[in-house]
């Protein structure tokens, strides 16, 4: 016959194997909210260009419009893309606008240059010596020629003092060359001899 104490170790046992399956599935429960509780990356930003016509208006000033970009700005871009630097134009572009880099960079890919837009004009005078300036054409005469006598100074000054990274930086700044062709123009540079 058996009494109650030989159902007891069963007893004990059942309860257990109950605590342990509330315990993991609380613990399985508060694993789930946490995660769900983890701040979410952003969702991607989808750029939709709008379809252009031949009447339509010319890219650069439907962007000007949809990023608020002043008319020396989109004129900087025109130049520096007509010139092929398009780093730099992608680099102008997020500097004055609220675009990520994809975004911008896509931008400057379907960038459409306007030779007929009135922002060019408004430009012209100030940045007509640096245009002139082509990476394969970049001589140390030649970016003496098209900077102003104040830029030459300070370029001299640092290039006396034995500080050839803040001249290339000075004058990619001022021309708009690369750093390899600032480079090579900061290393032929001389100093400035009057006649």
């Amino acid at each position: 016959m058996m009494d109650g104490w030989d159902s007891l170790p069963w007893l004990f046992l059942g309860f257990l194997l109950f605590t342990v399956g509330i315990i993991v599935g609380g613990i399985w429960i508060i694993v789930i909210a946490v995660r769900n509780t983890r701040p979410q990356p952003p969702a991607p930003q989808v750029f939709i260009a709008a379809p252009t016509t031949s009447r339509s208006a010319p890219a650069t000033s439907a962007m000007s419009t949809v990023s608020g970009l002043t008319p020396p700005v989109i004129a900087e871009i025109d130049r520096l893309v007509a010139a092929g630097q398009k780093i730099n134009a992608i680099k102008v572009l997020r500097d004055h606008s609220d675009l990520g880099l994809k975004e911008a960079k896509d931008r400057i890919e379907h960038w459409s240059v306007s030779t007929t837009a009135p922002h060019l004009a408004a430009v012209s005078n100030a940045g007509a010596a640096y245009s002139s300036i082509t990476p394969a054409a970049a001589t140390p005469s030649s970016v003496r020629a098209a900077l102003p006598a104040s830029v030459v100074a300070d370029i001299d000054r640092l290039v006396a003092e034995g500080q050839p990274i803040v001249a290339i930086k000075l004058v990619r700044e001022h021309t708009g060359l690369g750093l390899k062709e600032s480079k090579n123009v900061i290393d032929a540079w001389g100093p400035h001899r009057i006649r």
